[in-house]
Order: structure tokens, then sequence, then C-alpha cells
């Protein structure tokens, strides 16, 4: 009788409060759930306005190419070190020094001259520009030698165009040059901008003092 009394006693607390427990737990649930909202929320604004920041004005449509003769390049170098004592060896074999100068220095030209040369041409190209509105500050990117991305931050006063261009370079900023294309800006008036052609014209007729002399 004691024990039947005892079961149904704690049945009915069970009863009782399991609801009670039950709100509890989704009361903390809900709560937590909440929090998780609010810093999801919180961390995907910063991304956006991270992301939203910088504007990408410029992409050089040659970067594809570039990275992929860069890496035929490298890891054809990187194939000639391999197998350069294989083939010193098995040259050494036949005994001719003339023809072992020639070997060494073909596999050598391969392997050290075509990676430097392809560098000093294709490392003034721009791959990418973005454009920061709040501080009026371009960030251009390149490719240096092993493939990875370089930045560099400028203004409009910092930019020089030469009046002699060099080869593949369009304009310099804070002393480096750079290549870049009209056609493939964004918005003009980026490229007008950089290449002052919205400063006043000078045509440049020479000084007082010269025409005086003449």
């Amino acid at each position: 009788m004691l024990r039947f009394c005892g079961q149904t006693a704690f049945g009915q607390s069970k009863i009782l409060f399991q609801p009670l427990i039950k709100k509890q737990i989704t009361s903390k649930l809900k709560a937590i759930n909440n929090c998780t909202s609010i810093l999801s929320r919180n961390y995907a604004v910063k991304l956006t306005e991270e992301d939203n920041k910088l504007e990408c004005i410029y992409k050089g449509p040659l970067t594809p190419q570039i990275k992929g003769v860069k890496v035929f390049s490298l890891s054809s170098s990187a194939a000639g070190l391999l197998a350069q004592p294989i083939i010193i060896k098995e040259a050494a074999t036949i005994g001719s020094t003339s023809l072992l100068v020639a070997i060494c220095s073909v596999v050598g030209f391969f392997t050290f001259v075509t990676p430097v040369l392809l560098h000093i041409i294709t490392k003034k190209y721009v791959t990418e520009i973005h454009y920061d509105p709040t501080t009026s500050t371009y960030t251009a990117s390149t490719i240096n030698f092993f493939l990875a991305k370089k930045k560099l931050d400028f203004k409009v006063e910092d930019v020089e165009v030469p009046e002699i261009p060099g080869m593949f370079t369009t304009l310099k900023a804070k002393g480096t040059p750079l290549f870049i294309e009209a056609r493939h800006f964004n918005d003009p008036l980026h490229y007008a901008k950089m290449m002052g052609y919205d400063k006043p014209m000078d045509f440049k007729l020479g000084d007082s003092s010269e025409g005086s002399s003449k």
C-alpha cells in the first residue's frame, strides 16, 4: 500500500513539474538562439561592411594567362633544377667539353633566365584596382615572382605620368611603374583622374626667356 502511494505521488509530482521543466528548457533555448542570431547578425554586418568598403574598379583581362605562364615557367625551372645533375652526368659520359658546355647553357637558360625575364615583363601588369571612397585611396594589385599578390596603396597625388612612357608602363604610382588599360575600367572617371585628364592642359610652348633670345 505504501509502495503504491509512493508511486502515485511520484507520478503526480512528475506530471506537475514536467511542464515547468519543459518551459524552463525552452526559454533557455530561446535565449541561446537569440544570442547566436544577434552575434551572427553583427558578424555578418561587419563582414559586409569590410567587403563593401573597397570597390573593385579595374580587372586586368590577361591575369589568368599570366598566372598560367608563370606557373608553367616556375614548374619547368623546378624540374630543370632536379634534372640538372642527371643531365650533367649523362653529358659527361660523352666526353666532349663543348657539348657539355652547350647542354649546361641551354638547361641553365630555361631554368634561371626565363623566369627572371618573364617576371621583368609581367611585374608591372596590374591585375586589380580597388578604390576606397572614404579615403580616396587606390589599391593596385600585381603578381610577384612567386605568384603571390602584391598590393600598392596610392592616391591621385602620388601618380606621375611619364612624358615618354617606357615598355609596359602607363603611369608611376609612388615611383612604381604600372601598366593598365583604359577600356577595362568600370568607371572611366578613375582612369581620367589617374592620368591627370581633369587637370588644366600644359601645352609646353617654351619659356619666355627662350622666346626673347630668339
